[in-house]
């Protein structure tokens, strides 16, 4: 069997709310909404959104990973569209790194590269990084 990879789906309760979260919060285009169901354009994967009636559980989610130009200004945009930062800012030897929970209690890793050159080198010797 040969499977193919088509998209992050998240459980949510509010659809609509949630679609606009993202496209107000990280500038993703939104594909498709409806009360039931939505589509997001995130570089080439998409991120579906599912309606629950149950309450996200923490932990029970995929990390949702973005690379920004500037950290500590995404994590000012996202709390105030109602997300909330997840400890401190890290900086290890490859950037900076911050854990935001979306307002349905998505985890949200933000990274932003120390530069792109330096990011690619790490990424093929991870033994050189820092926790």
């Amino acid at each position: 069997m040969t499977a193919q990879f088509r998209q992050i789906m998240l459980m949510v309760e509010d659809v609509l709310a949630t679609a606009e979260f993202y496209h107000k919060a990280l500038g993703l285009t939104v594909k498709t909404a409806t009360p039931a169901w939505a589509e997001l354009e995130a570089n080439g994967t998409t991120i579906a959104l599912h309606a629950s009636r149950e309450k996200t559980q923490i932990g029970g989610s995929p990390i949702l990973s973005f690379h920004v130009a500037d950290v500590y200004t995404a994590i000012e945009d996202l709390e105030a569209m109602g997300a909330r930062l997840e400890g401190q800012v890290r900086q290890p030897s490859f950037g900076k790194v911050a854990a935001v929970r979306s307002p349905d209690g998505h985890l949200l890793s933000l990274l932003e590269p120390v530069n792109d050159d330096l990011l690619r080198s790490l990424l093929q010797h991870p033994q050189n990084t820092e926790a």
